[in-house]
């Protein structure tokens, strides 16, 4: 099965559009897949397992690496 994304900019023409589609045999209208929100904290984990972190000793060090003083 071959899927086709449509993307619509005038959402009053959806209904018209739909009944067209389902008018052809072969055709149907699958609903979109919603990927859920992460949380922040949820990102945070991915960043330490993609190895995205830094770390310094202190302060004057971390502005000595983000800002090169």
């Amino acid at each position: 099965m071959t899927q086709l994304t449509i993307n619509v900019e005038d959402i009053s023409i959806l209904p018209h559009l739909k009944k067209i589609l389902n008018a052809i045999d072969g055709v149907s209208i699958a609903k979109a897949a919603k990927t859920p929100k992460k949380s922040g904290i949820e990102e945070a984990y991915e960043d330490v397992k993609g190895g995205r972190v830094t770390s310094c000793k202190d302060v004057d060090e971390m502005f000595q690496q983000i800002l090169g003083i």
